[in-house]
């Protein structure tokens, strides 16, 4: 019953971007995944490259989820650590994505607009995490 004094300190705009963001990385995988099979049978795409890429997306795929999952869940509990590790996650999807947007075996204009979207929504979400991390340890500390 303390509680009731305690100032909020999540952010919200970093939940609305999580809230959306879930959504779209189950859009962009979907249409990856489908996008990828069209390319297989259109181009001639290596074998060997087109299963890595197709396990790459999968990689994606499981480590977006944790990674929103964490940031969210961080956010609304008001915890650094998950946080952190939301962060820390960011670094290599970044990386997925800007592989998946520049040299993969053949991109396509799609590929383009759902990465470099997928890359903002991912950059402004770490930006907006590390200023939360900032706001609860200043919250903790006094």
């Amino acid at each position: 019953m303390e509680d009731y004094g305690k100032q909020i300190l999540s952010s919200l705009p970093l939940q609305i971007l999580l809230f959306f963001n879930s959504y779209y990385s189950t859009v962009f995988f979907i249409v990856s995944f489908f996008l990828h099979l069209y390319k297989s049978y259109h181009y001639h795409y290596p074998y060997a490259a087109f299963q890595w890429e197709m396990a790459m997306l999968f990689l994606l795929a499981f480590m977006e989820m944790c990674r929103i999952t964490l940031a969210s869940r961080g956010n609304k509990t008001e915890q650094i650590p998950p946080l952190v590790w939301s962060i820390a996650l960011a670094f290599p999807m970044i990386v997925g994505f800007a592989f998946l947007l520049t040299i993969q075996t053949y991109v396509l204009r799609l590929d383009v607009v759902l990465n470099v979207v997928a890359l903002s929504f991912t950059s402004v979400e770490t930006v907006l995490s590390i200023f939360t991390m900032a706001s609860f340890y200043r919250g903790f500390t006094g």
